[in-house]
């Protein structure tokens, strides 16, 4: 079978694999948009000053919503191949996400019920699960040059995105956190039918999932505790244009630096960048002055969503060998994050950090942080991991294998009969089981029979499992 090994990368080669569907590029970004404008800068929600409920209250629960979601999510998809449904499910998800943040601005500001404002956090917490996991579905089929640029721009666009509507006057500002999601899920429906542009790597990255899962809990728990400090919500709500601005210059600084240095090794370039703007972000909030703080800001806040993008680079070499699948791998680091940034809530409150307003207290807080930083970026998730992953991957090359020599290797692997063989190709493919019974002309009887016997004769129990297995069959084409 044809091979074709990719050692090193040509700026022409990053840019090309950049040049196809470049709309894709800017998919994810609504939602981090979303997410920055809706979580991070709820204020802009309420209309008046006297809220029913406080801003606090509203971060906790999409944290607490958003991890239920994606554990439920991950739930249907072992049990029902939820993720199959291609575009109901991320239509749903739209819709869902949609109409709970239109719940929630009535919540906010005409209707005191308690009852409507879980509903509308429950809501945007499903949808927001939903399109997540979908977005990493997608990304399992990108070569790992399209998913850098992809997570490098979707970044930029967010942070400029949310610049430009955060100056809107509020009806304005509405419609366009509503109509986010939205965006996000057409992106998604319109690249259902993605080919593998790239494979799963052959290396992996040995204890890297339980790894990954302390620092999602980190990261997600020391920003928490930040957003419950007085200075970050004074900050915020005063000056969140200027935060937008500096993640916007960080961003493109980031776009730069990889399109120059980083594209021969975009995962431990994303790594060496994320490092610093971590430690400088918690660091700078000793100075307490307000340039300090909106950098500060700025710095948390876009660290939070590269160290997110640098997961999604990483996650196909810590799945690679695992039984459950990418996308279980992927969700459970989400929801590791959203776990950690809850229990920060919950913790910054317990113990008063919201009265924290002095110098000094503050202080306190930004070593803390820093040393917890300095502990996982050089005792946890260490340089050397994420070094030793790039030259492997780069050694061993990039190979590119078309779907259909994936499912003739498992065809041939596998010994199944001739009419295994049709049935397995257009499961592959993702028919549906009475579209298999009409086009191959067969009962319905026969057609699960002959599942059945793929199934077991594959060793897998679901089509999300299916999937699974065609995507690393590449490893046993060497």
């Amino acid at each position: 079978m044809t091979q074709k090994q990719v050692k090193t990368t040509t700026l022409s080669e990053i840019l090309d694999s950049w040049r196809y569907k470049p709309w894709l590029m800017l998919g994810i970004g609504f939602y981090f948009a979303f997410s920055l404008s809706v979580v991070v800068n709820c204020p802009q929600l309420i209309i008046d000053k006297d809220p029913s409920y406080s801003i606090l209250f509203v971060r906790v629960a999409f944290s607490a919503t958003v991890s239920l979601g994606l554990i439920v999510m991950m739930f249907l998809i072992h049990r029902f191949d939820v993720l199959n449904s291609g575009k109901w499910v991320i239509a749903f998800s739209a819709s869902s996400t949609s109409l709970g943040t239109v719940l929630l601005i009535l919540a906010l500001n005409f209707v005191d019920s308690i009852e409507l404002m879980i509903t509308a956090t429950s809501l945007v917490g499903l949808g927001n699960a939903v399109l997540l996991l979908s977005w990493g579905a997608l990304f399992q089929k990108l070569s790992i040059n399209r998913l850098a640029g992809h997570v490098t721009f979707s970044c930029l666009f967010a942070a400029v995105a949310s610049a430009i509507i955060h100056i809107l006057p509020w009806p304005a500002y509405f419609t366009v956190i509503v109509c986010l999601p939205i965006a996000s899920a057409v992106i998604l429906i319109f690249c259902t039918d993605e080919q593998c542009l790239g494979t799963t790597p052959e290396v992996t990255w040995q204890n890297g999932f339980t790894k990954i899962l302390v620092s999602c809990i980190i990261m997600g728990l020391t920003c928490g505790m930040l957003r419950v400090l007085a200075v970050f919500g004074n900050t915020a709500a005063q000056n969140s244009e200027f935060i937008y601005l500096v993640m916007a210059v960080m961003f493109v600084v980031n776009a730069l630096l990889l399109i120059l240095f980083g594209r021969s090794a975009p995962i431990l370039f994303l790594y060496r960048f994320s490092v610093p703007v971590f430690i400088i972000g918690y660091g700078l909030l000793v100075l307490n002055i307000a340039i300090a703080n909106i950098i500060s800001i700025a710095c948390v806040l876009g660290g939070s969503i590269l160290f997110e993008c640098l997961i999604l680079l990483i996650f196909p070499y810590v799945a690679i060998r695992a039984k459950g699948s990418t996308i279980h791998v992927f969700g459970w680091c989400a929801v590791a994050q959203h776990a950690g940034s809850y229990l920060g809530f919950i913790l910054g409150d317990i113990f008063g950090v919201k009265n924290i307003t002095n110098s000094a207290e503050i202080a306190i807080f930004s070593l803390l942080a820093v040393i917890a930083f300095v502990v996982l970026f050089f005792f946890i998730f260490k340089e050397l991991d994420v070094n030793n992953l790039s030259q492997k991957s780069s050694e061993s090359g990039e190979l590119v294998h078309t779907t259909d020599q994936r499912i003739d290797y498992l065809i041939d692997l596998c010994k199944f009969s001739p009419r295994e063989a049709e049935v397995f190709r257009l499961l592959a493919k993702g028919r549906s089981l009475p579209y298999i019974e009409e086009e191959l002309v067969i009962s319905h009887s026969t057609a699960r029979t002959h599942v059945k016997h793929i199934y077991e004769k594959a060793g897998i129990s679901s089509r999300q499992e299916l999937h699974d297995l065609i995507e690393n069959s590449v490893n046993s084409l060497h």
